[in-house]
């Protein structure tokens, strides 16, 4: 009876303590394949960040924006965004210039942009800077709205129905398309003076670029941001004034016409003339 009881004994905390082993598949497993797995979820996560990580450690971030989401923790209780332009770059350059429907008659522009994440727009080599948002209001018509930066450096909202912007914008009527100098940011519908709660559509472009390229006869010469186009007066004889005496001021290869003589200036402050006829 005692052999019994303890054969029973033994199977039962042979059974327990099955049940209570774990596999360690770091040291007891060989080339594992999750990909026919259901379902997979290597990374801790929830909102906001955790206070305290480990080095290695993983995080996901639910309330995080989309595409902004995985940490990695690089060093005691440090986490560092692990994929996504960074922070305090793209993020303020691109990302944070978005426009939101706050209400039926209000657009937010920029809402995250700020003095210490500014949002940046590019023309050439100047830079503008903007360290606030805008909102755009509507108070009537049906229509597009489009929002822009100028070349100046002016956030802008064009459009072909009534609105009007805060200090941060300014508002213009009759606007159709972007202007050609412009940096487009979004369009956004309207109907019957309200702003359509589904309107928006993202013009935004992370990269872009326009090459000029100076042929025979032209220069090309960088200004403000601007590319500025010019005759190579070495290659192109420009038209000026008729020169009062042959020894007016002027460049070689200007010419000049006052309806009874075509001026040439041979060589500097040199001029010769010959008079029209007809023929």
């Amino acid at each position: 009876m005692s052999i019994c009881r303890s054969l029973l004994l033994a199977m039962f905390a042979g059974a327990l303590y099955g049940q209570l082993t774990q596999i360690d598949l770091r040291l007891q497993s060989r080339d594992v394949d999750f990909s026919g797995a259901s379902a997979t979820k290597p990374l801790r996560l929830g909102t906001g960040l955790p206070s305290t990580c480990g080095l290695g450690e993983m995080y996901y971030r639910l309330d995080a924006t989309a595409g902004m989401n995985v940490y990695g923790c690089t060093a005691t209780n440090s986490w560092t965004l692990e994929q996504g332009p960074p922070a305090a770059s793209m993020a303020s350059q691109l990302g944070d210039f978005a426009v939101t429907w706050t209400s039926a008659t209000t657009l937010a522009i920029g809402a995250n942009c700020s003095t210490t994440t500014p949002c940046l727009v590019r023309f050439g080599a100047l830079v503008y800077s903007f360290g606030s948002g805008a909102t755009a209001t509507i108070s009537a018509g049906s229509g597009l709205a489009l929002v822009y930066v100028s070349s100046a450096g002016v956030l802008t909202v064009g459009s072909n129905v009534t609105a009007s912007c805060n200090s941060g914008c300014v508002a213009l009527s009759g606007v159709t398309a972007f202007p050609v100098d412009a940096i487009p940011v979004f369009t956004w519908s309207a109907t019957n003076g309200t702003w359509d709660a589904s309107g928006g559509a993202d013009q935004r472009a992370f990269l872009s670029s326009k090459s000029v390229t100076a042929g025979t006869g032209i220069t090309a010469t960088e200004i403000s941001g601007k590319t500025q186009l010019s005759a190579d007066t070495t290659v192109i004889g420009l038209r000026v004034a008729a020169p009062a005496t042959s020894s007016a001021a002027c460049t070689a290869g200007s010419w000049a016409t006052d309806g009874s003589f075509f001026y040439l200036c041979t060589s500097t402050n040199v001029w010769g003339r010959a008079a029209l006829s007809t023929f």
